[in-house]
């Protein structure tokens, strides 16, 4: 039979046992939420670089869409400015 300071001892030495199991998970748990919080910063920097190469490509749609409507008209304006004077009497 064990006697009451045995008992004690033994029930210190469980709770001693149990505090360091739990001092190594909370360290791990912190690791891997700061590995966490590393990956999501490193997804938000990939998110604004792909939101502002859309943003470059759909500006560089729309100047190349402005220059192709400059083009046409300056080609209409040029092709009306000859059949104008070829048109009219010298």
């Amino acid at each position: 039979m064990t006697t009451q300071s045995e008992r004690l001892a033994s029930l210190e030495q469980r709770l001693t046992d149990h505090e360091s199991r739990c001092e190594e998970r909370l360290g791990e748990i912190k690791i891997s939420a700061a590995n966490t919080l590393k990956a999501v910063e490193g997804l938000k920097s990939r998110s604004w670089a792909i939101a502002l190469a859309m943003l470059a490509w759909a500006l560089a749609q729309v100047w190349s869409a402005d220059q192709a409507r400059v083009t046409r008209l300056e080609t209409a304006q040029f092709t009306a400015a000859q059949e104008a004077s070829d048109g009219s009497p010298h």
